[in-house]
């Protein structure tokens, strides 16, 4: 008997030993916040993709809550920890508790597109650009012929004086990255107009290859819009001009009507409008000459003050067979 009250007092002392034990780990809500740390210092991210931050209170076993913040929700924006990279550029991310805080520096980079994944109209050739954002237009460089992309030294937008206002190009563009578009808001005269000037300085504009095998040319340009607005677009080859109606209605330039050619669907989504360059032929435009200091695109917008005109994505091309 006295073995077994022995053997009872053993067990119970074991028992209670190791519930004390377990109590001790237990977390202590009350133990003091003494700082906080993320997992990373810095964070790369692709443009429309996310990353995940941790972050950790100190002493091990301390509880609180934690907020987070961007310093440029532009780029970046952050909830719970989980990031979204939103255009490219690089923004802090924070996360606090009191008076603690620590940070991330995130670089949010171009989304990658496959090559093979590229739209249609990147896998041409024989470009004539007349705007394209950057990260697009690294996939066709090598297969560009003119660069008229403005640089303010010889190539120039130019507004046509108190007719459109800025506007603004946030968002994704046409080929699905995080830099602008041209953005325009029509004024008060009734129409707007603008026009990609080529100055001098660029030299010769060559675009005889579009005179030798018309068939095989495009001009591309996308538009987006919540509004039934039409648009002209003005094409010189520094001896003629073609104009093009976009939109379902037909333009009226101070009483001369230009009937509707295409038009694109009206849900301020992004959407291809491409015109063959035999129609341009049709209408009086050859570029079958060499010229100099022309507009090589303008545009005219008219109907109601306070509308957009949204377009990206504007060259020529020759299609991929």
């Amino acid at each position: 008997m006295k073995t077994k009250s022995l053997l009872l007092v053993a067990v119970l002392f074991a028992f209670i030993f190791a519930s004390c034990s377990s109590d001790d780990k237990k977390e202590d809500p009350n133990i003091d916040v003494t700082g906080i740390s993320v997992d990373q210092e810095t964070l790369s991210v692709e443009v429309e993709s996310t990353a995940t931050l941790v972050a950790s209170l100190a002493p091990a076993g301390a509880t609180g809550d934690v907020s987070w913040s961007s310093s440029d929700p532009s780029v970046a924006s952050v909830n719970n920890g989980v990031i979204i990279g939103l255009k490219t550029g690089e923004a802090t991310i924070a996360a606090s508790h009191g008076a603690f805080s620590a940070s991330c520096v995130i670089t949010v980079t171009p989304k990658t597109i496959d090559p093979e994944d590229l739209p249609a109209s990147l896998k041409g050739s024989n470009y004539h650009v007349v705007h394209m954002d950057g990260i697009s237009f690294e996939y066709i460089s090598d297969k560009v012929v003119n660069d008229f992309r403005p640089d303010e030294e010889n190539k120039f937008l130019y507004v046509w004086e108190n007719t459109f206002s800025a506007g603004t190009s946030s968002g994704l563009n046409f080929y699905g990255q995080a830099e602008g578009w041209i953005s325009l808001v029509v004024g008060s005269v009734g129409w707007s107009g603008a026009g990609y000037n080529v100055a001098t300085g660029y030299g010769d504009i060559d675009m005889t290859d579009l005179y030798a095998n018309p068939e095989d040319y495009y001009f591309h340009a996308a538009f987006k819009s919540a509004s039934e607005s039409s648009y002209l677009l003005i094409f010189e080859d520094g001896a003629s001009a073609a104009k093009v109606c976009i939109g379902s209605s037909d333009f009226n330039d101070a009483g001369t009507i230009f009937p509707a050619y295409a038009d694109f669907t009206r849900d301020n989504e992004w959407h291809s409008v491409e015109i063959p360059v035999t129609k341009l032929k049709e209408l009086g435009l050859f570029y079958n000459d060499i010229f100099q200091n022309k507009n090589v695109l303008s545009f005219l917008a008219g109907g109601v003050s306070g509308t957009t005109f949204d377009m990206d994505a504007a060259f020529f091309y020759k299609k991929a067979e």
